[in-house]
């Protein structure tokens, strides 16, 4: 059995989408049992718990940030093959797997400032070309990347996320001011890209109740908004467990983002039998297949337009779930860690 080294810098960062990428792909691998598996960690960062129950050897590092990454990884892994699921990866190493998620920061580059944006073009097209594998999300964001960083879209392994590992969580109620069945869901943040005032606003002002999840309880960004009072929840952070609750009691996930490498929210509503009303833009209806109405980012009306189809057609909704629920399991995070290890057989 081959020792695979993991770079765990993932572990010492704020969870967001990325992180949770990483952490159920090295799960997934270390559960198909085909790979011995040293996970290296930062200073000050903690193994999650289910690395003890498989068979996975943990290293602790005695720095952190920039050192770990472009100095002590590299030197530590020398001649072994290294897994990147999340960030940068060290840019002096070849024999890699770099996972790039998508290319948000050239497609929308007003979300980050000036700084960022250099520095992921450069180290994403000198890891283009030097490690030895790349992966990334979807078709979508393959062709993206390949467009940009000027390489063949073949170098891509698309490995997606899933949205399996919510299936046996148990629902919370949050302690929100919200009646079952009464509200449409929003998951998003702030950035320019996942383009929530406008939509959101239209669809407050017709009186329909909205959860936005996301936001981290920072209102700020409908400060403009005047037709929201009284009609948006804007909570905290949530647990996985509230916001299968959410999900499972939602009239449907509005998702009006304009560019997504993947669109995980509307695949894990899906999962939980939630109605998805989704953007067409992007990898989105890759990813949401026949599972879901599409609107036009850009449009608000044609959003207005979709709900009020769902509203006025009692077995829509049903046939929504269903054919969400059967989506759905077109992706596991099992399949895309078979991709990987495949490739680690074969490389």
């Amino acid at each position: 059995m081959r020792q695979i080294h993991v770079n765990g810098k993932w572990l010492s960062q704020k969870l967001t989408g990325t992180q949770r990428y990483a952490a159920n792909m090295v799960e997934a691998i270390a559960a198909s049992d085909c790979v011995d598996l040293v996970l290296h960690l930062p200073a000050g960062a903690e193994a999650p718990d289910w690395a003890h129950g498989y068979r996975i050897r943990v290293r602790r590092a005695p720095v952190r940030g920039i050192a770990f990454e472009q100095v002590y990884l590299p030197a530590v892994t020398a001649g072994g093959m290294l897994l990147n699921f999340a960030g940068p990866a060290p840019l002096l190493k070849r024999r890699q797997l770099v996972t790039m998620h998508d290319a948000t920061p050239f497609r929308y580059p007003q979300t980050f400032r000036p700084t960022f944006v250099a520095f992921y073009y450069g180290m994403y097209f000198l890891l283009s070309r030097t490690a030895r594998q790349l992966v990334t999300v979807s078709e979508f964001s393959a062709r993206e990347l390949a467009d940009v960083l000027r390489v063949p879209a073949e170098r891509f392994i698309v490995a997606g996320c899933a949205a399996d590992s919510l299936t046996g969580v148990e629902p919370a109620r949050p302690e929100l001011d919200v009646a079952a069945g009464g509200h449409y869901l929003v998951v998003g943040t702030q950035a320019v890209h996942k383009n929530l005032v406008a939509p959101i606003t239209a669809v407050a002002a017709t009186g329909r109740d909205v959860v936005v999840v996301g936001l981290a309880g920072d209102q700020q960004v409908f400060s403009s908004a005047g037709s929201l009072a009284g009609h948006a929840v804007v909570p905290g952070r949530l647990t996985d467990a509230e916001l299968v609750w959410l999900y499972q009691n939602s009239r449907a996930l509005i998702f009006p983002s304009k560019y997504e490498g993947f669109g995980l929210p509307p695949l894990e509503a899906q999962a939980m039998g939630c109605p998805v009303v989704c953007s067409d833009a992007a990898s989105l209806p890759e990813v949401c297949g026949e599972g879901a109405l599409y609107f036009d980012p850009d449009e608000p009306a044609t959003l207005l337009a979709q709900l009020d189809r769902l509203e006025a057609d009692a077995d829509l909704a049903a046939q929504l779930r269903h054919r969400g629920a059967v989506n759905a399991k077109r992706f596991s995070w099992a399949a895309s860690a078979d991709k990987i290890v495949d490739w680690l057989r074969n490389a």
